[in-house]
């Protein structure tokens, strides 16, 4: 037994008073993991269902880029952004576009002091974005070569008739002072046909005969083997044996290019001459074992390279460094004495180096120049190509402008941040921002109008049918907006005025002691709005089109001058105007009829009731609706190039019609996607922000 003396263990509940420290949530609750496992992986067929999404997406994305970096062409784009930017906009009159531009965004920059809250991070991010755009061409041209461009030569004609070719003994090629020109013969190609199929790079027309050839053999011989190979087992039907039977009949394996045209066998004799005097700066011989042959250009301008192999028969492929694809334009403008005058313009592809002095010639023609149509790209570009020829060259053009659209939006931002605390208000801190941020969205269409057109003796006026490429559907969407929601809304408030509201006026009258009021009804307004309404919703917008641009001229030829563009502007705010009329009257109904029975009953006529009750509450209504109206109108200008009017899909068309970019179609066309694109999502953006912060959110309060 144990005596009284011992003590026992005590048993109960203990209480620890002291902190063990917060622990973090587990990550199957918060976080990544518990967003994923919440939104992709719930159940077993939304697993499935995310899982072949994302290989779909993976595989389109991989086949997406792999076509973006190694086989479209941007240089439709790089050579032809200001066309896709302003049109054929007058160049005199460029800095006016600036002045726009300029001004536009300090309007921004005022809204976004007025009316949003920008976090710390966003500036950071956009001068970072900004530097980027200067050190990354620098840091390409840097760290990537230039490709080399392949030229052959040699006594030999691939093909007959119309479609024979031979190598140019002269090629001329334009090229700064100071670079280095370096020729050397490209032996690795010479005794291998899988490496010669590999070619990648600047070439003329013989080097691209010399590759397609070189494919056609080893895809035949491929196809032949693998027929041999089906043919000698028993995996296949009759019917699939005499198939293949018959297609290895019909095939032909072309003779090897190699051997056939004796490919870098017989030395080649090298000159690079003046393009001015034709004196050689150096000359040499060239074969499989000797040391390129490279000279420093004294002056910008024309040069020469003649190349020459005496053996018949044999053909020579040399790589040179320093001579690049050309592209010819024709430009028109005023000389120095006012006269005007059409100037010859050759700029290199690769850094859009351009050249405006006379091309050489020989024996009293025209040396054969570079041409881009003849020069192409040959192969599939490597990644290193691709950042070297398209995003070099197309981020360096987008620096400037995107530094001075950043300094002007934080310009505008600082005035209006210096705008509220000048004239403090206690109740809206933002109200004197918000003023002048108001009148400046106010004026800008105006001022595009004045700028971009002209204002009599104090701007010249412009020609409306330079307009075009973004500058144009720009223009015909803001005034398409500016002019067709008021228009909208009068043809909304005209169709019920057959209701009695709230058009026609309150007549009041007394009789005796009796005061009578009563608000007649308007029906042939009422009916006059309905027939536009129905009459333009009835019809296509290319219809509205082709009558302003085709029949007005017939009805009335006076109206054969008015220009196209006016005209364009003019049928896209009727027609616009009837689809926002329809949906500013679904707005109008959604208001209950008691507030406008209340509004009579406190004296207010039928002007004050739809000014300040109803319209206010029904614009609210549709935001959303009248957001997609703009953005539906935006998208729909593009219709506009049917009836001849170049605005940015127009441009992309016009580029694709020109010999230097034709087969381009798939480059264009994605570039303008990306625009659209980029301002529909800049449309919703604001009107989401006017639905959460805005007028909207007025109406979210109230309900």
């Amino acid at each position: 037994m144990s005596s009284l003396s011992e003590r026992r263990p005590q048993s109960g509940t203990r209480v620890h008073t002291g902190d063990g420290g917060a622990k973090a949530p587990p990550t199957s609750v918060v976080g990544p993991i518990a967003w994923l496992r919440q939104n992709l992986f719930r159940s077993t067929s939304d697993t499935l269902l995310t899982l072949l999404l994302g290989a779909l997406l993976i595989a389109g994305g991989v086949s997406f880029f792999s076509w973006v970096v190694s086989q479209a062409n941007w240089y439709a784009i790089n050579f032809n952004l200001r066309g896709l930017m302003v049109g054929r906009f007058q160049p005199e009159f460029e800095w006016r576009l600036l002045v726009l531009l300029v001004l536009t965004c300090i309007a921004v920059g005022l809204a976004l002091a007025a009316w949003t809250r920008i976090r710390r991070w966003f500036p950071v991010a956009v001068a970072v974005i900004i530097a980027l755009l200067y050190l990354i061409p620098q840091a390409i041209n840097a760290l990537i070569p230039l490709p080399p461009t392949y030229l052959t030569a040699g006594q030999i004609t691939f093909g007959s008739g119309p479609t024979a070719e031979s190598p140019q003994d002269r090629i001329a090629f334009i090229a700064r002072a100071g670079e280095t020109v370096s020729l050397r013969m490209a032996g690795e190609y010479s005794g291998d046909l899988a490496a010669l199929r590999t070619l990648h790079s600047f070439g003329d027309d013989i080097t691209g005969r010399l590759l397609n050839t070189a494919n056609l053999r080893m895809t035949t011989q491929a196809r032949a083997a693998e027929i041999e190979a089906l043919l000698a087992g028993n995996a296949i039907t009759e019917s699939q044996r005499a198939l293949l039977t018959a297609e290895q009949g019909r095939l032909v394996i072309p003779e090897d290019i190699l051997d056939e045209a004796q490919v870098n066998q017989q030395p080649v004799t090298v000159r690079i001459l003046d393009g001015a005097t034709l004196e050689p700066l150096v000359e040499g011989v060239l074969d499989a074992n000797s040391r390129p042959i490279s000279v420093v250009l004294p002056a910008d301008g024309w040069y020469v390279i003649e190349k020459v192999v005496e053996a018949e028969g044999s053909i020579a492929l040399i790589e040179s460094f320093g001579v690049y694809p050309i592209l010819e334009r024709g430009i028109t403008r005023r000389g120095e004495s006012g006269a005007v005058e059409r100037v010859d313009q050759f700029v290199r592809m690769t850094d859009t180096y351009t050249s405006e002095a006379i091309r050489p010639e020989f024996d009293g023609r025209e040396i054969p120049f570079a041409v881009i149509t003849d020069f192409q790209y040959r192969g599939d570009h490597s990644f290193a190509d691709y950042l070297r020829l398209f995003v070099d060259p197309f981020l360096a053009m987008l620096a400037t402008p995107a530094l001075v659209v950043s300094l002007a939006v934080v310009g505008g931002y600082l005035i209006g941040r210096v705008l509220d605390r000048v004239f403090p208000n206690p109740v809206r801190p933002r109200a004197a921002s918000g003023r002048v941020a108001t009148w400046a969205l106010a004026l800008l269409p105006l001022l595009m109008f004045f700028l971009v057109y002209g204002l009599g003796d104090i701007l010249p006026l412009t020609d409306p049918r330079t307009w075009g490429g973004l500058l144009l559907t720009i223009l015909l969407t803001t005034w398409g907006i500016v002019l067709s929601l008021p228009l909208g809304i009068l043809l909304a408030l005209g169709r019920r005025s057959n209701a009695g509201v709230p058009l026609s006026p309150l007549i009041r009258f007394r009789w005796g002691a009796r005061e009578i009021r009563f608000q007649p009804k308007l029906p042939i307004v009422s009916l006059l709005c309905s027939a536009y309404i129905e009459l333009v919703r009835g019809v296509p917008f290319i219809t509205v089109l082709f009558m302003a641009q085709l029949l007005l001229p017939l009805i009335n030829p006076s109206l054969a001058d008015f220009p196209g563009a006016f005209r364009a502007t003019i049928a896209t705010v009727l027609f616009s105007a009837a689809y926002l009329a329809e949906t500013i009257r679904g707005g109008l109904q959604a208001i209950p009829p008691g507030q406008e029975e209340a509004a009579k009953a406190v004296g207010l006529n039928s002007w004050q009731i739809t000014l300040n009750i109803t319209l206010p509450q029904a614009l609210r209504i549709v935001i959303p609706a009248i957001m997609g109206s703009f953005v539906a109108l935006f998208k729909d200008t593009s219709l506009v190039t049917i009836v001849g009017l170049l605005d940015l899909t127009g441009m992309a068309d016009n580029i694709n019609a020109q010999t230097e970019f034709l087969g381009l179609r798939r480059e264009t066309l994605m570039f303008i996607s990306i625009i659209y694109f980029v301002f529909c999502w800049g449309m919703a953006a604001v009107s989401r922000r006017i639905e959460t912060t805005g007028a909207g959110s007025a109406l979210k309060r109230q309900i």
